[in-house]
């Protein structure tokens, strides 16, 4: 019987965790929040279900899931022709959207604005350098798909992590 309410218990758990992985779309560190949960889980267990070992893999994981996140965006509309101009826009445009976002609309509006101050600031740095507005408009596209890429791919390898958790816990 106390093998049932364990595995229920886990499963409640894996639960929270890809609740925790997808409040990454809400502008949250969600997968940071989930990686916290699997260590404090792991040490009231005395680190015998995940370990040394594979807390540093899963944080080594959400390191990169950052510098991803951070990158892939940028290499992305770089690759679809933008100049350093309209790269710099995405960039700058993502982060400003998603810091004044927060404030005007907890949670959510860190996204919508990233994703808009992405779009925007490319199309006007790419217009300052080609004055043509399709060229512009282009280029902030891609910035937005990059951006919006950028989120998923934290998201997958944040879920890499529950994955893992998830092997090494259910025995």
């Amino acid at each position: 019987m106390a093998d049932v309410l364990q595995h229920i218990g886990l499963v409640f758990f894996y639960v929270l965790l890809l609740a925790l992985d997808v409040c990454i779309f809400l502008g949250l560190p969600g997968g940071w929040v989930a990686y916290g949960a699997i260590f404090v889980y792991d040490a009231l267990t005395g680190f015998s279900t995940v370990g040394w070992k594979w807390l540093a893999v899963m944080a080594a994981v959400m390191v990169v899931a950052e510098v991803v996140e951070a990158l892939l965006g940028l290499v992305y509309v770089a690759a679809k022709g933008a100049t350093r101009r309209g790269v710099l826009g995405a960039f700058l445009g993502g982060l400003l959207g998603a810091v004044a976002g927060t404030f005007i609309i907890p949670f959510v509006g860190s996204i919508v604005f990233g994703l808009a101050g992405a779009f925007a600031l490319a199309v006007l740095f790419e217009y300052q350098y080609y004055r043509s507005m399709d060229r512009a408009l282009q280029t902030g596209f891609f910035a937005f798909i990059g951006k919006l890429m950028a989120m998923f791919a934290k998201f997958a390898l944040a879920l890499a992590n529950v994955g893992i958790f998830m092997y090494l816990s259910w025995g």
